[in-house]
């Protein structure tokens, strides 16, 4: 069963609850988000019938940046890697 856009009504491409604990529930909608870039790069792959599945998880970690900017929230940058231990010293005959 087709879910309409909350916006326009348009059959949406993708709704999705954003990330735990916003409270975002985040919608593709061809009609209302082809003017954003990241929602436009996704629509484009999704339409696309020669498309690579081995893009979608970067279009999709775009669109949902992109999104959750649009309601207010900022992705928070990777933490720096804690050094790990070294290497194991070994004597070789």
């Amino acid at each position: 069963m087709p879910v309409p856009c909350s916006r326009c009504g348009t059959e949406l491409l993708l709704h999705w609850h954003g990330p735990l604990m916003t409270g975002v529930w985040m919608e593709l909608c061809p009609a209302c988000d082809s003017g954003r870039p990241a929602a436009r790069a996704f629509i484009q792959w999704y339409r696309n019938p020669d498309r690579d599945p081995k893009e979608l998880p970067k279009l999709f970690e775009d669109w949902v940046t992109e999104t959750m900017h649009a309601h207010g929230w900022v992705r928070a940058p990777e933490p720096d890697a804690p050094p790990g231990p070294p290497a194991a010293l070994r004597v070789v005959p």
